[in-house]
């Protein structure tokens, strides 16, 4: 079994996420190690439970053939974080997957661009989306995108138009198209770049796992464009990453009275960079000048990304005067699903815990407590401070 191989399994085993399973490599010094250590030693390892060990030794023998199946005909390969292809400004995010499968040859470390946007966008937004995309492809920047409907599939439309290179982050494994019509596309973007996931094999593009690709489209990105949104959905999630990460976010001013154009004005309003041209942006990442957003951060701001390319000094939020005051509890209810109140509930009850022990407080599947912990930060319920701890909000 070679490291990719234990990597797999590794990472196929329930509750094992980017952030577990780093921490258990560094303990043992590799992922086949891991998979041989006793009981004892799993639970010596900072925060890995008697439930986690159980289960990652009852998991260290799973099959794995079916899913080298797949990648052999599907044509994908997995770029470990120890390949050289690895995309280095992924790598330098805390929750950076241990892997990736990819189908198609791309330069992971070329500069890009991420474009973002509504599924249900406007003719104007898919005009501006594939313009924007040709432009800045031909000015030498990869594309990056969810190849979902809408400004997605515009964005890599428009790059691989003007001969240039796109990479889409999908939601489901690279061997599962979605949305299925998007076959054709998804032939086009690894014919002219690749199609990656840290999802396995045969993954369904289950909703809570969109989430949780956005933080790669975001940082693999030294910049994320926001065409059109509304003030909820993936890609005001993608540009509160892209934030966090300390990259710049330009959006495409809309309407007032458009609820495609809610979201992007908001980042105007907050600090993101208003573009009217694609030159616009080049200028504005050749000059290396740093973007103040004040939007998701409050007094909170992200710590910096040391030694990183392209995309040096976190953005430096500015004070929000109009910060919303904190909610009364009353509130919160109303503005929650039932999995989100319960886990923001699970989460209150200790003020603040790690993020490897929210499948044991919640009993949800940590796939499941990433896309509801974003919605909670994103709704400013609770915040991320270092390490991977997360606190309530007051």
């Amino acid at each position: 079994m070679n490291d990719d191989e234990s990597l797999i399994r590794l990472c196929s085993i329930k509750d094992i996420g980017s952030v577990t399973a780093r921490r258990l490599i560094r303990a043992f010094g590799s992922a086949e190690a891991v998979l041989k250590a006793s009981k004892d030693q799993l639970m010596s390892v900072e925060r890995i439970g008697q439930k986690l060990a159980t289960g990652i030794i009852a998991g260290a023998d799973t099959d794995i053939s079916e899913a080298l199946r797949r990648m052999e005909k599907a044509g994908a390969r997995y770029i470990s974080y120890k390949n050289a292809e690895y995309p280095k400004l992924l790598g330098q995010i805390q929750e950076a997957p241990v892997g990736l499968y990819a189908v198609g040859r791309c330069n992971f470390n070329a500069p890009a661009i991420a474009i973002v946007g509504s599924r249900n966008c406007t003719i104007y937004g898919q005009i501006t989306a594939r313009k924007f995309a040709s432009a800045l492809a031909a000015a030498g920047y990869t594309i990056i995108s969810g190849m979902a409907r809408g400004i997605d599939a515009m964005a890599h439309l428009g790059a691989i138009e003007s001969g240039g290179k796109t990479i889409a982050v999908l939601g489901s494994g690279v061997d599962v198209v979605y949305p299925p019509e998007h076959e054709d596309l998804y032939k086009k973007i690894v014919g002219n770049g690749a199609v990656i996931s840290e999802f396995p094999m045969g993954a369904r593009a289950d909703r809570q796992n969109f989430p949780i690709r956005n933080r790669i489209v975001a940082a693999m990105a030294l910049a994320t464009l926001v065409v059109e949104s509304d003030l909820k959905g993936g890609s005001m999630i993608t540009a509160r990453l892209a934030s966090e990460y300390g990259r710049d976010v330009f959006a495409i001013p809309g309407r007032i009275d458009s609820a495609m154009s809610r979201g992007c004005n908001a980042l105007i309003r907050d600090g993101a960079v208003l573009v009217s041209s694609p030159q616009e942006i080049i200028e504005q990442l050749k000059f290396g000048e740093r973007v103040q957003m004040s939007l998701f951060f409050g007094d909170n701001p992200p710590a910096p990304i040391s030694g990183e390319s392209g995309a040096a000094d976190a953005l430096k939020p500015k004070r929000n005067a109009q910060a919303a005051e904190p909610r009364e509890q009353s509130n919160v209810a109303s503005d929650l699903s039932q999995d989100e109140l319960i886990l923001y509930n699970a989460i209150k009850k200790q003020r603040s815990i790690h993020i490897d022990l929210l499948p044991e407080i919640s009993g949800f599947e940590m796939r499941k407590c990433l896309p509801l912990l974003t919605m909670l930060e994103l709704k400013r319920l609770v915040k991320k401070s270092a390490g991977g701890i997360f606190e309530i909000i007051d």
